[in-house]
């Protein structure tokens, strides 16, 4: 809970930070809630010795925004984002940047996670001796 507290305000990072704006009348499904939540598990539970190996990982920001209209600007300091297009549609950006528009929610997960590879910025979890 410090953890949380600590990273929420800025003042030290843990682990990549994932972000969701709330939901309003504009959205019309908590498809990017969901995303999120799934999204933060999987760095947390994919990169658990990432820190210590890759200082520097856990100041990834990843935003993901429900509509079009206030998303772009309210995850622009986000490295990655993720923002509703329309009905089932997503665009990913980088920084403030649109890179990909159009794109369906099934594949979202997997494209922004392309996306945060592409750019160098995914750690993957080391391999443990022995282990298959």
């Amino acid at each position: 809970m410090a953890q949380e507290l600590l990273q929420t305000m800025g003042l030290r990072a843990f682990s990549p930070m994932v972000s969701a704006c709330p939901g309003c009348g504009r959205t019309t499904s908590t498809v990017f809630q969901e995303l999120a939540q799934r999204i933060e598990a999987y760095l947390r539970n994919q990169m658990p010795a990432w820190r210590e190996k890759y200082p520097g990982a856990e100041n990834l920001r990843v935003a993901v925004m429900g509509c079009v209209v206030n998303g772009p600007g309210e995850m622009a300091d986000a490295d990655f984002g993720y923002v509703g297009w329309g009905e089932d549609k997503i665009a990913l950006f980088v920084g403030r940047e649109m890179v990909a528009k159009d794109i369906p929610t099934a594949e979202a997960d997997e494209r922004l996670v392309e996306l945060i590879k592409a750019h160098g910025r995914w750690v993957d979890p080391p391999v443990l001796a022995g282990a298959s």
